[in-house]
């Protein structure tokens, strides 16, 4: 027998929060919601139907004394089995019923029988399961939305290049008795204590004495300390930490000039610098580019919401998981804070999906190879000729040519809404 039931997910209910952050208080029409649950009317004549086709069901693989496998009289099988017997009738009945309603409506998921009541001559089923939601789109040209574009300075690739310098900078011991300074690196032995004062571990550790990076009370406490001095942090469970200077570093930059640039790749520094000027444009770029789409994006959604299919979600998260570098966590509660940023991404990245494919198909999009090969450069594929025959042989054209239409679709969107650009 298929499915009738699909797993809870684990992952949704134990984020604490609505993982959709731009969420609105307007209340989802039903046809919008993707969570169905609806009540299904089962005549019992119907089930008893049903019964003699899965007692010979029955009869090709029951074992009764003094009979050979399929050869038991079917008037013993339903006395023996009946309650098994009426158990898959009513379960085929329902999975009939359930052919009926795709016909409805386009379900995504399994569906999961939550209950079953009877009454004289009818039972009353009570089934759950997620379709695609009725998606609206609204009068795009009275949408307005603002498009920062954001200028790329000296001062920025100044500070990119001064960046770069610490990456290979080489640490030197200070052997002045002199206060710690913004920007040092102290070796500090760190031990940890519990609420009783008890000692728990001591390590050394390496900490980088930067306002904008630091624990603030760790910051605060280490100003005007020297190598030898000890400072406490006290924890509001009763927990501490002391950490006594061991040393003091400070980073030796490398000079800024061609040999410089040379470690880095680059011709010469005049090279170096408006190459890193061209990379952060087109990150400026980019940065703006997508505000814009997401802004346009949430401004639909907040005409007419709609419920993301759970199932759309998880799937979209787990994609997203796949493809990133996880960080290492702390703590249980910063895995879960980072969980549910990309659970957030993946939300939002659904509710955009489901929104460009209507349009899709309410203007009948379509898209041809020359199309497509204009979409992977923009994609950033280095041989887009190549890669588009490829999809063609793996069986990947299809959804390649969605993926184009889908961004055809957005820069439809973006050519009629009424956009204001403000430079920053």
């Amino acid at each position: 027998m298929d499915k009738v039931t699909h797993p809870k997910t684990l992952l949704w209910e134990a984020l604490p929060s609505n993982p959709l952050k731009f969420s609105i208080m307007a209340v989802i029409p039903e046809e919008r919601k993707a969570l169905k649950e609806l009540k299904i009317e089962i005549e019992k004549n119907k089930i008893l139907e049903n019964e003699d086709k899965v007692a010979l069901e029955f009869q090709k693989f029951v074992e009764i004394p003094g009979f050979r496998k399929g050869k038991a009289p079917i008037s013993l099988i339903k006395q023996k089995y009946s309650s098994a017997i009426k158990e898959e009738a009513l379960k085929s009945v329902i999975k009939e019923k359930i052919k009926e309603l795709k016909k409805e409506y386009e379900i995504i998921s399994d569906v999961e029988v939550k209950d079953i009541s009877e009454s004289n001559d009818i039972y009353e089923v009570l089934i759950e399961f997620e379709v695609i939601p009725n998606v609206e789109i609204p009068d795009l040209a009275n949408i307005e939305v603002e498009k920062k574009i954001y200028k790329v300075s000296d001062i920025d690739v100044a500070e990119y290049i001064e960046e770069l310098r610490k990456e290979f900078a080489q640490e030197e011991k200070v052997e002045e008795n002199r206060e710690i300074q913004e920007d040092d690196i102290i070796l500090a032995q760190m031990e940890d204590y519990d609420k009783d004062g008890n000692l728990l571990s001591r390590e050394e550790v390496y900490i980088e004495y930067m306002k904008d990076e630091l624990d603030e009370r760790l910051y605060s406490a280490l100003i005007n300390k020297k190598v030898g001095d000890s400072v406490e942090i006290k924890f509001d469970d009763g927990t501490k930490q002391v950490f006594k200077i061991i040393e003091i570093r400070v980073r030796k930059l490398p000079e800024l000039n061609d040999e410089f640039a040379q470690m880095n790749g680059y011709l010469d520094l005049e090279e170096m610098k408006q190459k890193i000027r061209e990379q952060l444009e087109n990150e400026a770029k980019i940065r703006s580019e997508f505000e814009y789409e997401s802004q346009i994006i949430d401004k639909i959604y907040e005409i007419y919401p709609f419920e993301p299919p759970r199932k759309l979600v998880i799937n979209a998260y787990q994609d997203l998981i796949k493809n990133i570098e996880l960080p290492k966590f702390e703590n249980e509660s910063e895995k879960k804070a980072f969980q549910e940023q990309v659970l957030n991404f993946a939300y939002k990245s659904v509710i955009r999906d489901l929104i460009l494919r209507k349009i899709v198909k309410e203007r009948n999009i379509e898209v041809n190879d020359d199309e497509i090969l204009e979409y992977l450069k923009m994609r950033g594929e280095e041989n887009p000729q190549e890669y588009l025959n490829k999809s063609k042989v793996r069986g990947q054209y299809e959804s390649l040519k969605e993926a184009a239409k889908i961004n055809k679709a957005l820069d439809y969107v973006k050519s009629v809404v009424k956009t204001k650009v403000i430079v920053e």
